[in-house]
């Protein structure tokens, strides 16, 4: 089968490997879409040889060609997309529900082969119905289940200020659920102005570019209360602590971001968590119980029901032989790109 292989820092080539098998309680999917997330961009620039023998990918969508013989409840020909996190269901996190925190976890594309290949392994208690969505919508799923495991985790969001740092796919996903869930001011920030364009586009009312105008000012000015939530999925350093500047007292910061530097507060900064009473909240992975949990049930149906749009946040396509190409667009970073899609 053809899939995608790291060979070397910034690196990926199109090869041949072996078609997997399904085992009992598996299916094979055929891949027809995947999107580049932001840890596959961190890896194939990571000095870490083990990403040269891992196929990445995650976010996909495809169809069932083979099921296990104990898989009840799917069949051939099934439009399905799946959770990638495989759990050891025998922990006591993963009792109770809260699979994130499991560690004897493995997952597809980055601890198993995954989704950057023409075929996939997934057990078959992974799998999620994708109904009449395409293909390229489908793979949207996953990454919209990163926005709503902490948001679900709120109360009413109804006539709440929102702040969301960063506009890359989550941010730009994330706003649209909190337009969803009925919020007034959306206060959308990212330092490069055709995404804040996009973000005005997918419901924020207020945007800022930090770099000309503090993102504290700017709320101070258009919600002067504070915000009631601050979603930080940019994962800047700056960003993180603005989080803590903007939330208004009892507020909710909500760390999604991945941090790839230290982050330095000062003594003040973070004393606001005490000062403020604030709900520091922080989102690993995208979960639930019963597994793989309302989130990616929820994720479909926002998509199907037209509350959330993922179309124009596809802006590149490409075809796995291609994929390098796909890995350029965004590390050279001339173009206004959000998600980058590879199809089969």
């Amino acid at each position: 089968m053809r899939a995608a292989l790291r060979k070397g820092l910034k690196t990926v080539e199109c090869i041949e490997m072996d078609k997997p098998a399904p085992l009992a309680d598996e299916v094979l999917i055929a891949v027809k879409s995947c999107g580049i997330c932001g840890s596959d961009i961190v890896r194939i620039q990571e000095n870490n040889p083990r990403w040269d023998e891992v196929v990445l990918g995650h976010e996909f969508a495809g169809e069932i060609v083979a099921v296990g013989e104990k898989v009840e409840g799917w069949k051939v020909g099934d439009r399905v997309s799946a959770a990638p996190l495989m759990p050891c269901h025998k922990c006591d996190y993963c009792a109770k529900g809260t699979y994130s925190l499991c560690k004897g976890y493995s997952f597809i594309g980055s601890r198993v082969q995954g989704a950057f290949g023409e075929f996939v392994r997934v057990p078959a208690r992974n799998l999620v119905a994708i109904g009449d969505l395409s293909y390229d919508q489908a793979a949207f799923i996953e990454p919209i289940t990163v926005c709503l495991h902490p948001i679900m985790r709120l109360e009413n969001l109804l006539g709440k200020d929102v702040v969301v740092t960063g506009a890359g796919t989550i941010g730009l996903l994330a706003i649209q659920i909190f337009k969803a869930m009925g919020c007034r001011n959306i206060v959308a920030s990212d330092v490069a102005e055709g995404k804040l364009d996009m973000a005005k586009h997918m419901g924020a009312n207020i945007v800022c570019n930090p770099i000309k105008e503090s993102l504290e000012n700017v709320c101070a000015r258009e919600i002067p209360g504070g915000a009631d939530v601050v979603f930080e999925s940019s994962g800047a350093n700056p960003a993180k602590i603005s989080s803590l500047n903007v939330a208004k007292g009892r507020g909710k910061v909500l760390l999604v971001g991945t941090a790839h530097a230290p982050i330095t507060f000062s003594g003040p900064e973070f004393e606001q968590i005490s000062r403020k009473e604030l709900d520091v909240i922080g989102s690993w992975m995208n979960y639930s119980a019963p597994y793989p949990g309302a989130e990616w049930s929820t994720a479909a149906w926002m998509m199907d029901a037209g509350l959330i749009r993922v179309d124009e946040l596809q802006t590149h396509t490409f075809p796995i032989e291609q994929i390098q190409d796909a890995y350029d667009v965004i590390y050279k970073n001339e173009e206004l790109w959000a998600k980058v899609m590879i199809n089969f």
